[in-house]
């Protein structure tokens, strides 16, 4: 037993020094590890990566005017003698209120979460602060820069609205779009900005908000080239256009034309720009103009009428939309591109005999014959021909088909024109053959082909570009193709800067209502007395709840959506009527979905819109400067240390340099890893945290220095190495104790009630006095006790402990 527990701890020690080792390395250099193992990595603040810090605060004053007005009207209930229903349902609003206001700072920090992360930045820190009676939230955003996109994503209102489906453009929808469209403009004629009217409007349904955009004039909508030659100096222009939508629909990806109307200004003067050349047509033409020796040729209608000629034997190999290069002889080379190609027809000159039958297909009414005899009859026809009979003859004999006025001549026909069994028998004849009987829905046919079956040659249209540079003209065609396909051509165009406002003449699919947020009042789960599934529960107070039975009347298996924040959080379909002011959510299908739409209710619900209060923005190249500057401090300190301790110290000093690289790894893979490890908060790391970290790394080597001095003073007065250890530990260890324990203290008080910089001061400062102390007291011990029993450990000078002599 004793040998298996001897064994199990250097197991369990090697294995997390590979992972210590694995996880401190780069990330680019753990590709080829497992996912877990290539994901932890360091997350910095915007001091370090710069980015945009938001002061956030907090209003209460609705949902306080909210309190005030529950109190006075249940006090009014109780003074009147109000049914106990009445005044309980009050209360339970009243109580709901009350508990959103204990949790409104993290309520709000759940919905600025989410819209940070649609921003793509998952590494932002929202830290709540007081200051006097205002709550204010202090959002960092490491990495974005844009101060004012950052604004508009995070700051908006978060609102709570139910919308009713709306997808019929009716006669009174035009109207309301076109007064609202302008109505904007007059406000625009008097004096306010597009850019600020267009921000205001860009959540409402309907309208398309772009605060400037490049146009190459080919781009531009249809409605919107009338702006090409526009001045900024001209203001706003109110257009009817449209614009191209993709749709998703059951047959697969379309795309729908909106009608609608822009408001449309240019922002600043046309300018020039590199242009890539997706269409091979103009590439091609572009290239033959900037190329040497290169000369282009546009050929249409174009007969393939030369397989050993190498233009069409590489045109043979193409699709249409295909491109090639090909040597044309020994002084050319060629860039293909196959525009179109018409398969060539298959044609012949044919006559027939027709013998048809009663019931057949424009069979004459003369034609009483059965279907039998009437076979019987072709097939002795065509023994008359092969006894010699003239076919001419035997046509004015015997056929029944109109032809027979033409001496049976069907004249010149192509592939796909006749009926498939006629077509199939007659391509199959070689010049003056004449086939069997053949059955159609006519009759039976003898047929003789009076010219063999001819192929004529596909018609292709194509652009060729070709270069006469000898021996070089290959490798000219070959690198203009590939320029080509990897659409590295451009030329330069000109662009127009354009800001529009786009109104939709048809429904987005939801209309706005007037039921929002100030008519809820709480959504709880509750299960499901029959299915006993969770479900979400809405109340609604006295005005909501008779909207919302009107809108649920009028929406009888239509759905009704629910936004929070401008988004969409829910769309049940109503079932029928609701009355009484509570509505019921079904379909989530576990109780953490369902709480999860419940808070998100609540959340949009809250009765408390942020207002900015301040803004902060770093550089990215400023706070590049500083991480490189914190990472040379760091750097060059513990060289300056690691130096001190080996002089002074000399074996010791050297086990200590080599316990702090090990207290580095283990800092460093902590500062990758999750806070508490278990948690999903990642440690961003900041320049007070940097600042942490050094102070941390002067207090791991400050316990080693009163080990090692303890151990000194034991070996000077003549203790043997392992008593002097011993001793060392055993009596410096209250005191690297107490210092610490006071500065985790210190730490822990720091972490609890003060900001973000200071909280991640507090972080890595405590982090780095516990793994300080851990490789004080365990590492380094290590080391020492293996020293024991080897001549190193006898040889007092490498320890710079001489011994005292007496006097």
């Amino acid at each position: 037993m004793s040998t298996n527990r001897s064994r199990l701890w250097p197991a369990i020690s090697v294995i997390i020094s590979i992972l210590i080792l694995v996880i401190a390395l780069p990330q680019n250099r753990r590709t080829w590890f497992p996912s877990f193992l290539q994901s932890p990595k360091i997350h910095y603040g915007l001091d370090l990566v710069g980015g945009t810090q938001l002061d956030f605060r907090i209003s209460e004053r609705e949902m306080i005017g909210q309190i005030s007005e529950l109190e006075k009207e249940i006090s009014r209930m109780e003074n009147e003698g109000a049914p106990p229903d009445s005044i309980g349902a009050l209360r339970a609003q009243l109580n709901a209120i009350r508990e959103q206001q204990k949790t409104i700072v993290e309520a709000i920090k759940a919905v600025l979460e989410r819209r940070i992360n649609s921003m793509g930045v998952s590494e932002a820190v929202i830290t709540p602060s007081y200051v006097g009676n205002e709550k204010h939230l202090l959002v960092e955003c490491p990495g974005v820069v844009e101060t004012q996109a950052c604004i508009d994503t995070v700051g908006k209102t978060i609102s709570l609205e139910f919308k009713e489906e709306y997808t019929e453009a009716t006669e009174e929808f035009e109207k309301g779009v076109r007064g609202s469209a302008e109505e904007t403009a007059q406000r625009i004629k008097k004096g306010e900005l597009l850019s600020v009217i267009g921000e205001d409007m860009s959540s409402e349904l309907g309208t398309g908000y772009e605060n400037e955009k490049e146009y190459f004039f080919d781009q531009l909508p249809k409605s919107l080239e009338q702006m090409w030659d526009r001045k900024p100096s001209q203001g706003v222009k109110k257009i009817e256009g449209s614009i191209e939508v993709p749709r998703q629909t059951e047959e697969g990806h379309t795309i729908q034309e909106v009608p609608g109307i822009f408001l449309s200004e240019v922002t600043k003067p046309r300018e020039k720009r590199q242009r890539a050349l997706t269409d091979i047509s103009l590439a091609l033409e572009h290239l033959s103009k900037t190329m040497e020796n290169a000369s282009l040729v546009e050929i249409a209608d174009s007969p393939a009428d030369d397989p050993a000629d190498p233009i069409i034997k590489a045109l043979g190999e193409l699709s249409p939309g295909g491109i090639t290069s090909t040597a044309i002889d020994e002084t050319k080379s060629s860039v293909i591109y196959l525009k179109n190609r018409t398969q060539g027809s298959q044609e012949m000159e044919a006559s027939h005999i027709l013998v048809s039958f009663k019931g057949a297909l424009s069979a004459p009414e003369t034609v009483t014959r059965a279907k039998e005899e009437a076979k019987k009859l072709a097939e002795e026809i065509k023994s008359k021909i092969e006894g010699g009979e003239r076919f001419e003859d035997l046509v004015k004999k015997y056929s029944d088909g109109p032809s027979a006025k033409e001496g049976g001549s069907l004249g010149r026909f192509g592939l796909g024109t006749m009926v498939p069994a006629f077509e199939q028998a007659a391509f199959a004849l070689k010049d003056g053959e004449i086939s069997s009987p053949v059955e159609t829905q006519f009759g039976f046919h003898i047929i003789r082909a009076d010219k063999a079956p001819v192929r004529s040659p596909d018609i292709l249209t194509y652009d060729i570009l070709t270069f006469f540079n000898g021996a070089e003209s290959l490798k000219s065609a070959e690198n203009a193709l590939a320029q080509i396909k990897e659409n590295r051509v451009q030329r330069e165009e000109e662009v127009v800067f354009l800001r529009n406002l786009f109104f939709s003449l048809i429904p987005t699919g939801w209309k706005d209502t007037a039921l929002d947020g100030k008519h809820f009042r709480s959504a709880t789960v509750t299960l499901d007395p029959t299915t006993n599934l969770p479900v979400v529960q809405i109340l609604f107070d006295a005005q909501g709840g008779q909207i919302f039975q009107e809108l649920t009347k009028k929406n009888v298996g239509k759905r009704i959506a629910i936004f929070v924040g401008g988004e969409l959080v829910s769309a049940p379909t109503v079932q029928a009527e609701i009355s009484g002011g509570t509505a019921i959510i079904t379909g989530s299908r576990t109780f953490e979905d369902a709480k999860k739409l419940a808070q998100d209710l609540n959340t949009g619900a809250i009765p408390a819109p942020i207002y900015l209060a301040g803004q902060y923005t770093v550089e990215a190249t400023l706070g590049a400067q500083a991480l490189v500057t914190s990472i040379k401090a760091t750097l060059i300190g513990t060289a300056v240390l690691m130096l001190f301790m080996i002089a002074v110290y000399r074996l010791m000093g050297f086990i200590a340099d080599i316990t702090l690289g090990i207290y580095a790894l283990i800092l460093v893979t902590l500062l990758k890893l999750p806070l508490f490890l278990f948690s999903d908060q990642q440690i961003v790391l900041t320049l007070a945290g940097i600042a942490g970290i050094i102070l941390s790394v002067g207090m791991a080597v400050d316990a080693n220095v009163l080990i090692f001095e303890r151990i000194k003073e034991e070996m000077r007065m003549g203790k043997n190495y392992k008593t002097a250890v011993s001793i060392g530990f055993e009596r410096a260890w209250p005191s690297i104790r107490d210092g610490n324990y006071s500065t985790l203290i210190t730490c822990a008080i720091l972490f609890i009630i003060g900001t973000s910089i200071v909280r991640g001061f507090a972080a890595t400062l405590s982090m780095g006095i516990l793994v300080s102390m851990f490789t004080a007291i365990v590492v380094t011990r290590w080391f020492m006790d293996s020293l024991e029993g080897t001549p190193l450990a006898e040889n007092r000078e490498m320890f710079g402990a001489n011994m005292k002599h007496e006097t």
